[in-house]
């Protein structure tokens, strides 16, 4: 069972060109005899990878998709700048953009500008989106094909010692958020496959043995402006580089639909 459902997941990421993802139905990348067993798939994190994964397992027949976030209204501490082929490859509505970016300044730390926004032609332009946003329109779109979502936050994962060799299921143990519990309520669930998109602290990772591994982190602040300089950010985007900004990243001011998100990272590096 456990090599049937692997040669699922790498065929769908052969078979499925970028089209998977424009609304159409997405044909069984394995033969009629595995399909006729059914399987239960848990998407351990809802943001973009988990969502897009999700809506991929909730189009094949005979899966069962369940779609597990801890926050479904998380505004991520993210720049949320997104290329313009991410909008036409996912399929994404223009209505998830805040603002249309076609200037973009590369600051240095001496203060040196540098215009790196005049490759773009005129139709082209870097998309700013609010990752609540987006997120959330992501996720609804794997529900609609039929995605079972929950909030909750995964606390264990019981890996049973021989699920290598049989079909032995994996058991979810998680708190599910209820209106007025601050807590949540203790839940588990068995399922076959278990996809982790849950983040730097991925507790998938952790189940799986990943071992060390590096991971950025980012803070950032959304900053209301007054409507003079939010004009000058019609179309503008600022990043600065140097030490004093980030030591191995760089900072950013991003125009958003009515202020600017300004932050920074750096990159967490373990040992090989």
């Amino acid at each position: 069972m456990k090599l049937a459902i692997a040669s699922l997941v790498l065929g769908s990421a052969a078979a499925f060109s970028p089209s998977a993802f424009s609304g159409t139905a997405l044909s069984a990348a394995s033969n009629g005899a595995t399909m006729d067993m059914r399987y239960k798939v848990a998407v351990i994190g809802g943001g973009p990878s988990g969502a897009c994964a999700a809506e991929i397992f909730a189009q094949e027949k005979g899966i069962d998709t369940v779609l597990i976030e801890r926050k479904m209204d998380n505004a991520k501490p993210c720049g949320g700048a997104i290329p313009l082929c991410m909008i036409g490859e996912f399929d994404i509505p223009e209505s998830t953009v805040d603002r249309k970016v076609r200037k973009m300044k590369l600051i240095s730390p001496t203060n040196v500008e540098v215009d790196i926004g005049d490759t773009l032609q005129p139709n082209e332009y870097i998309g700013m989106c609010r990752r609540e946003i987006l997120d959330k329109y992501l996720r609804d779109r794997a529900i609609s094909y039929g995605a079972e979502a929950i909030q909750g936050l995964v606390t264990k994962i019981d890996v049973p010692e021989d699920h290598k060799e049989t079909e032995s299921q994996y058991t979810l143990h998680y708190q599910e958020f209820t209106a007025g519990s601050s807590a949540g309520v203790p839940k588990t669930m068995d399922v076959d496959l278990i996809v982790g998109a849950d983040g730097a602290n991925s507790r998938v990772a952790k189940a799986m043995d990943a071992g060390e591994y590096n991971f950025a982190i980012a803070f950032q602040e959304r900053i209301k402006i007054t409507e003079e300089q939010m004009n000058f950010y019609e179309e503008m985007a600022e990043m600065y580089v140097g030490d004093d900004v980030s030591p191995d990243f760089y900072g950013w001011v991003f125009p958003k639909y009515d202020h600017v998100g300004v932050g920074t990272g750096t990159v967490v590096n373990r040992p090989a």
